[in-house]
């Protein structure tokens, strides 16, 4: 009877020890918070603005941080020499991307999650190196330019609105570079379909809100009625065809027709086999360019609207010296950014205080990684905390205080004494090999649009409830401010007319 219970207890107890070190810290990893049986650091990683938590840790634990989720490790990177050192430098072993299943469950072919040696990156790849070149975007310019004197004379004619305005040009513009038309010919609100889509899909992104399906598979096939991302999936595939379906079907037919605009997609499709991708690869790139695009773009362009409204000082200074510069007789041109030096220091104060990916997007380590002491295990999420790398008070001034000028007094905004090692311009945009490949393009976006809206606009905090504390943010992935208010007016009628008058000479 002895032998027979100890044959019985023999695979509980295999399974317990196998079990016991789940959620446990290995020895080899970088220092993190104390763990649970089991857990890990799950119940201590908040479900909304989770970067503020990983920074707290990062200023006890240093500039690499483990964070254990059940059984899978997380290499928190808090420093711009570690960004340096382990996804530009080691970039080939950092590159990788975790999978994400309900991602997929929705939206199919998406070669985000695709690893570096893979097939679809690489064709992906080849097309934005091919087609996103700096004379390539030069080349997209005159398209873009009639978007954004429609946003002027939009805001102009109606400024209540001035956020749908600012959805409709960075929609717009994606659109009509990928597939050749303009978002309006597909309906007059067709852009607010597009949010309305990633929003639901932004939920999906959001891995603290949803099971860990990546790590524990077998809670995939929890049946629907007690399983509420299944439900969220369904919506979110049903909004993202709603709004790409006849956009898609419509290039398809004009490009086989031969009509053509010298759209990225035309571009790629006359060379399939350069890039080695199927039909539904390509049409699954072109929905990722929409979504690294369209609203980044709108969440930066209304942080920066915001900033303005709620410092009065620094947009007073900004408009001095586009005044200085340009004048009120023209409109301003990409020519005119080297020469305003306090306006490019209020775009990368924005980008600093509010970036619009806090946490950008995870990569996986394809093998073991070495950073000083410390080691990156094979299959460790990768999270660069741009957040926590943008607020560290060793590195910056009072990094919690909305302040221009110290971009002014360095090039990196960094404070006297303070190493600029690892930061650069494009941080906000992601960092190695799998850094967003439309970076130049949008920072075109944002040079053109901010001079733009300072040269035309004064904007103002009327209702005395001005804020860019982060409870006025939504969760989730983005960090995109909630709705907000502020009056607007055009600055003057000789700017309005101007605005006018460019407005109707573009799109006649």
């Amino acid at each position: 009877m002895i032998l027979v219970a100890l044959l019985l207890l023999l695979p509980i107890v295999v399974f317990a020890w196998r079990w016991r070190k789940i959620g446990h810290r290995e020895r080899f990893l970088p220092p993190g918070p104390p763990t649970r049986f089991l857990l890990g650091n799950a119940p201590d990683i908040p479900r909304t603005l989770p970067f503020v938590q990983l920074s707290r840790w990062a200023a006890e634990y240093g500039e690499l941080v483990s964070v254990k989720i059940l059984n899978q490790t997380m290499i928190v990177v808090n420093s711009g020499p570690a960004v340096k050192e382990i996804m530009d430098k080691q970039g080939v072993f950092s590159g990788n991307r975790p999978q994400a299943y309900l991602i997929k469950r929705a939206e199919g072919e998406y070669p985000i999650f695709s690893n570096l040696d893979e097939r679809i990156f690489k064709g992906s790849r080849r097309a934005y190196h091919t087609f996103l070149t700096s004379e390539a975007i030069a080349s997209y310019l005159p398209m873009q330019q009639v978007e954004y004197a429609r946003l002027m004379h939009d805001i102009a004619r109606s400024p209540e609105d001035f956020i749908p305005h600012i959805k409709r040009m960075s929609t717009s513009i994606m659109v009509t570079l990928l597939y050749g038309k303009p978002v309006s010919d597909f309906g007059d609100n067709k852009h607010l379909l597009y949010f309305d889509a990633m929003k639901k899909f932004t939920e999906l992104t959001d891995p603290w809100a949803h099971p860990p399906l990546d790590i524990m598979p077998i809670l995939k096939h929890v049946p629907a009625r007690w399983a509420r991302w299944k439900g969220l999936c369904e919506e979110a595939k049903r909004l993202r065809g709603a709004f790409f379906d006849d956009i898609t079907e419509d290039f398809e037919a004009r490009y086989h027709a031969g009509e053509r605009t010298g759209s990225f997609l035309e571009k790629v499709l006359d060379h399939p086999n350069h890039f080695d991708m199927t039909i539904e690869e390509i049409r699954g790139m072109s929905r990722l360019l929409m979504d690294g695009g369209v609203e980044t773009s709108a969440s930066y362009i209304q942080n920066f609207i915001l900033a303005l409204a709620c410092h009065p000082a620094c947009q007073d200074k900004a408009q001095a010296e586009i005044d200085r510069v340009i004048g009120g007789e023209r409109i301003p041109t990409l020519e005119d950014f080297d020469d305003l030096p306090y306006l490019r220091a209020l775009i990368k104060e924005v980008h600093r205080f509010r970036p619009v990916l806090p946490g950008a997007v995870p990569h996986m380590a394809a093998r073991d990684i070495r950073y000083k002491e410390h080691l990156i295990p094979e299959g460790a999420i990768i999270v660069m905390n741009t957040w926590g790398i943008f607020h560290d008070a060793e590195v910056f001034e009072n990094p919690d205080t909305f302040d221009p000028e110290r971009y002014i007094k360095s090039e990196y905004g960094v404070k006297d004494g303070a190493s600029p090692d690892g930061l650069r311009d494009t941080l906000p945009f992601g960092a190695g090999r799998r850094i967003c490949p439309g970076a130049e393009m949008g920072q075109r976006t944002i040079a053109i649009n901010t001079m733009n809206l300072l040269w035309a606009f004064k904007f103002t905090d009327k209702a005395g409830k001005c804020s860019m504390d982060l409870e006025n943010y939504h969760a989730g992935a983005e960090l995109s401010p909630n709705a907000f208010s502020c009056d607007i007016k055009v600055r003057d009628a000789k700017r309005a007319k101007l605005i006018e008058e460019t407005y109707m000479y573009m799109t006649a």
